[in-house]
């Protein structure tokens, strides 16, 4: 049924009795509400997947997912309403515009088809504008055409529905964000239920043994890492904060050149371990005999050793990866 059928059927008078006697800016409103309330729905549920998604991941010491879950939260209200009309303006509705456009001319196949099919193309201009600036075309093309789908679907549901009660819909939003919520809750849920059982693995930093610390471990510009069975480390422009020059900027840092001790410890967060080395007083540019450990990451068939130097707020990640 399109849209002038209802409106021949007492639809239209009804919208447009609540938005000053327009059954075109009624049936617009209701694209609008519907595509943007389904939009923002799903972005809090996509970040909770793809939070669980990285449980298994090595974080490198950041704050991990109860600090990213609690940013969220703070948040979302206010921004999710701005950022699902964006999407909506973006993506939804010009896939909306081009599948009534071709639903009309073609006459064959409902109109929600068309749309979703027109996203493909509106992923695909949007994914051609990244790739200008040097981004991959086929993922993002994919992913903007993909995130269109639910929003498509919730506006022929909107006007579908809105022809059967003769009137615009109500409360679309926060219909909407009930359901984001109870979807976010449920996977939560879920992912406590799984990590307490097992199911779901939490990363775990491998335990590396004596034999497997010692040979040459390399990082970028550079820098390596040489570490012997006897305890004997040597340093070639090693980044180490604490030495001569050292600064919050992490590329004026002082790079350390020479030889020292190394041990294993405890890292100075979470419960890991780490690569204690000492440098000798007289090794360049790495103080007067400061310590600084190398915290173990990666996985067992790639183990990294890593350190967060730099500002304390917002350190950058220095790794040196075993040759």
């Amino acid at each position: 049924m399109s849209w002038g059928n209802a409106r021949k059927a007492g639809v239209g008078a009804g919208a447009g009795a609540g938005v000053g006697g327009s059954g075109g800016a009624a049936e617009g409103g209701i694209r609008w509400r519907a595509a943007g309330a389904a939009s923002a729905a799903q972005l809090p549920v996509a970040g909770m997947v793809a939070l669980l998604l990285t449980l298994d991941d090595d974080n490198y010491g950041a704050g991990g997912p109860a600090l990213g879950l609690a940013c969220a939260v703070l948040f979302a209200p206010l921004l999710l309403p701005v950022v699902g009309l964006l999407h909506s303006a973006a993506v939804t509705l010009p896939a909306d515009r081009l599948g009534r456009l071709a639903a009309a001319r073609l006459g064959r196949g409902p109109q929600w088809a068309w749309s979703l099919a027109c996203l493909l193309p509106v992923g695909a201009a949007w994914a051609g504008c990244f790739a200008a600036l040097g981004v991959p075309f086929s993922g993002p093309a994919l992913w903007i055409a993909a995130s269109g789908v639910l929003p498509a679907l919730n506006i022929a549901y909107c006007r579908r529905r809105a022809e059967r009660l003769g009137r615009p819909l109500r409360k679309v939003w926060i219909l909407s964000g009930l359901a984001s919520l109870g979807a976010c809750a449920l996977l939560f849920a879920t992912a406590l239920v799984g990590t307490a059982t097992g199911l779901i693995k939490e990363y775990e930093p491998p335990r590396l043994s004596v034999e497997q610390f010692t040979g040459v471990w390399r990082g970028d510009g550079g820098a390596s890492l040489r570490l012997y069975g006897s305890g004997r480390a040597v340093f070639d422009g090693l980044p180490y904060e604490g030495g001569t020059g050292s600064s919050y900027d992490t590329e004026r840092l002082a790079r350390c050149d020479g030889g020292g001790t190394w041990t294993v410890g405890s890292a100075p967060y979470g419960d890991r371990p780490a690569v204690v080395l000492e440098a000798e007083a007289e090794a360049g540019g790495c103080g007067d005999g400061d310590a600084q450990a190398w915290t173990v990451g990666g996985t067992e068939a790639r183990p990294e050793l890593f350190v967060l130097l730099g500002h304390p707020d917002s350190p950058d990640i220095v790794r040196l990866a075993r040759d």
